[in-house]
């Protein structure tokens, strides 16, 4: 009996410990198993924070007799952020999800000084007096950006000193004509030769910050610049700037450098439509214009005598496209009367045919060759002689894409 009762408990014996070797590999397989998951997720935020600190910018900013006590960072791809100015010293951190990204800097309304400011991974420095004005530095780009500006600046003082004297001119009460062309001639060669000095920078600036100063240029420039820019810049091409630079290239294809112009068909004031290839086999100016537009109606005497000059000797012919809104259209029949232009006049009510052309801003021109072909674009006020000149180049020259 005892020899049974022994082996009874050797077996049972033998049975918990089989037992305990099982649940001691279970628990020992789900711990090792968790371990695994806990290391994974301190993995993943590791690489979360690493890309995070990766991705930082730091902007620190000193300020000495600003306009104000706040500073304004204005980000186009998010939202406007604001700080307290304490001691001279303000700072605005952040993580960004890809980069570069042109963003403003300055101080709020009224006082509108404000800086472009490229957002990069790593410390930007910013200083304002009130004798330079912004100073921006610490990370590449705008390492390059503050060079840039600096190299630009004097051009720029000459542009603003041209553009104030004929601002002078042309405010005189009993103005001289004369005097406002010279001044305007001036102010038009010094923009040139800034562009040209713009240029001439951008090429050599394969960077974001070559890209930035190639942006004031898009509005007027030519597509074969434009096709530059796109070719140099292509990195970028994510970039809403990017993109929008693209498109303004498709428009100068088709209204500036040789390709068919858009057609159109618009009612006159009599409700007659009018299309533009009723006009095929003349130059053809198109007028783009609404009644309230100030400059474009100070514009319209100069274009009655180019008109009036040209009409018949140089085959010349003039569309006005008003864009006038619907519940305007009294005011435009009213200015068109009051302005006495004897040319074909055009309402597009939905403001749809600008956009074909890429237009931003009123007055904005273009010149049509006889065979319905774009040749040149002429953006904002101009005097009578700076037209004749700008029409008579482009009768002149052959434009080819």
């Amino acid at each position: 009996m005892n020899i049974f009762a022994k082996s009874s408990k050797d077996k049972m014996h033998t049975i918990n410990q089989l037992t305990i070797h099982a649940l001691t590999r279970k628990y020992t397989l789900i711990i090792i198993q968790n371990m695994k998951k806990i290391i994974f997720a301190i993995t993943v935020l590791l690489i979360i924070a690493a890309c995070h600190k990766r991705n930082e910018y730091s902007i620190h900013i000193n300020v000495k007799n600003g306009p104000d006590s706040v500073m304004v960072l204005n980000n186009w791809y998010t939202s406007n952020d604001t700080n307290l100015i304490v001691d001279g010293k303000c700072e605005f951190v952040g993580v960004i999800d890809s980069f570069p990204k042109l963003v403003s800097l300055g101080f709020p309304f009224p006082s509108q000084r404000r800086t472009q400011l490229i957002l990069e991974p790593g410390i930007i420095n910013v200083t304002y007096t009130k004798k330079d004005g912004f100073i921006i530095g610490g990370t590449p780009n705008n390492t390059t950006l503050q060079k840039l500006n600096e190299t630009l600046a004097p051009y720029n003082q000459k542009v603003r000193e041209t553009w104030k004297d004929w601002n002078i001119a042309y405010r005189k009460e009993n103005r001289s004509k004369e005097e406002c062309e010279i001044a305007f001639a001036k102010a038009e060669e010094a923009k040139k030769i800034r562009a040209e000095k713009q240029r001439e920078l951008i090429k050599n600036s394969p960077n974001y910050a070559g890209f930035v100063k190639a942006l004031p240029l898009v509005r007027n420039e030519t597509a074969a610049n434009l096709k530059s820019f796109l070719d140099q810049f292509k990195e970028f091409e994510n970039d809403r700037r990017y993109k929008s630079m693209k498109r303004q290239y498709g428009y100068a294809l088709n209204t500036t450098a040789g390709g068919q112009v858009p057609g159109f068909t618009y009612p006159d004031p009599e409700g007659d439509m009018i299309s533009l290839i009723d006009f095929r086999g003349k130059w053809v100016l198109i007028d783009f214009w609404y009644s309230s537009c100030h400059w474009c109606r100070k514009m319209t005497p100069h274009l009655i005598n180019i008109y009036n000059e040209w009409k018949d000797h140089k085959n010349f012919e003039i569309v006005s496209i008003s864009v006038d809104k619907p519940k305007d259209r009294e005011k435009w029949i009213k200015a068109i009367e009051e302005d006495k232009a004897p040319w074909t006049q055009v309402w597009d009510s939905t403001k749809t045919y600008p956009l074909k052309f890429g237009v931003s801003g009123y007055p904005t021109l273009f010149l049509v060759d006889p065979e319905g072909k774009g040749t040149i674009k002429i953006v904002g006020y101009h005097e009578e002689a700076s037209l004749r000149r700008l029409f008579n180049e482009a009768m002149d020259n052959d434009y080819k894409l």
